[in-house]
């Protein structure tokens, strides 16, 4: 789902807002808006939003940090995995995927991001199950 050049992005990313230690406690909010127009990523911590304020409209690859996939529905075996087309735009302290074209009703949506993502958090390194990889965090939506 995620080319090369997008994961050093997120993990060039993340290891910035890792940086500062003076982090959100709130998890990252992934949700559609009120009219279901966009999906709005909300709780981001302070030095991902720094990050964000300073370079999105400046550095195109920073536009690939949010995914999303429409899936097919449990009972349709002939549809694929399509990306949604959007772009993202930044309103005070809330993320916005601005779709392309409308999003479907009834449809499931995964949403994939790499915003506030942490390579290891203090309570896995204490039990040793640290991993391998950043995970990027998902959320499905339905419209």
């Amino acid at each position: 789902m995620f080319n090369k050049s997008i994961l050093f992005i997120a993990i060039l990313f993340s290891c910035l807002t890792i940086g500062c230690s003076n982090t959100n406690s709130k998890p990252l909010a992934i949700n559609f808006s009120k009219d279901s127009a966009q999906i709005e990523i909300t709780n981001i911590n302070e030095a991902g939003l720094f990050q964000l304020k300073n370079n999105l409209k400046t550095d195109s690859s920073y536009q690939k940090l949010v995914s999303v996939l429409q899936t097919p529905a449990d009972d349709d075996s002939t549809s694929m995995e399509m990306e949604w087309q959007g772009k993202l735009d930044l309103k005070g302290d809330t993320l916005l995927f601005i779709p392309k074209k409308p999003f479907e009703k009834n449809k499931l949506y995964l949403v994939e991001t790499m915003i506030n993502v942490q390579f290891a958090k203090s309570s896995e390194i204490v039990k040793s199950d640290v991993g391998h990889q950043v995970k990027p965090q998902q959320k499905y939506l339905t419209r």
